[in-house]
Parts: C-alpha cells; structure tokens; sequence
C-alpha cells in the first residue's frame, strides 16, 4: 500500500492535487497537524519513505531527481523503490537526498 501525505499547512487540497499529478503519485491524504511528519522526521516537502511489508523502512529520500537547474524529472526513485520491491528486489538505492521546501508547520 502507498500512502501520499502533504504535511504542509499551507497547502490547499487542489495545491496538493496538482502536484501530485505532476509527480506521478496517487491520491495524497493531508497531515496539517503533522503527526506523521513528525514521527518519520520529514524535512522537506516531498520527503518520502518506503517502509516494506515487515514494517522496514526501504527508502528515504527524494520522488524523483527534480532540482532547481533540472525542474522535469529524468527519473522516478520512488518509482524505482516499489518496482524492485514488488519484483523481490533489494532497491538500488536506500536514500537520497530530499528536495523541495521546509515543511510548513505555522501559518
């Protein structure tokens, strides 16, 4: 199961739509409240994490390889992730860093 989580306070749920169509990611629930932000110490926004059947967290990191000289993805490693998981694979990579904005905790 994938669970897409904007922590932003900030954020309307068409913000968060829009940009999750933009980066491939299925329906994103809102933690204002930050709760889960919080508990896996997310930084930034997208900050994502795959945590396995056995509760293991599989990666941290970045969705894709977005940066600000290189504003369309080239690829996906949260893609990747999942792929190599649902194939019994170990993911090529196990972090990377996170890119985007500081969480919005305060309006």
């Amino acid at each position: 199961m994938l669970l897409s989580i904007a922590s932003n306070r900030n954020e309307s749920f068409q913000m968060v739509e829009e940009a999750a169509k933009t980066r491939r990611l299925p329906k994103v629930l809102i933690d204002a409240e930050h709760i889960l932000a919080d508990l896996y110490e997310a930084v930034t926004t997208p900050h994502v994490f795959v945590v396995d059947r056995e509760g293991v967290l599989r990666y941290r990191g970045a969705v894709d390889d977005v940066r600000f000289r290189q504003p369309k993805p080239t690829r996906f490693y949260l893609e990747e992730t999942i792929e190599a998981l649902l194939d019994g694979r170990e993911p090529a990579l196990e972090e990377t860093p996170a890119y985007g904005c500081a969480i919005v905790r305060e309006i």
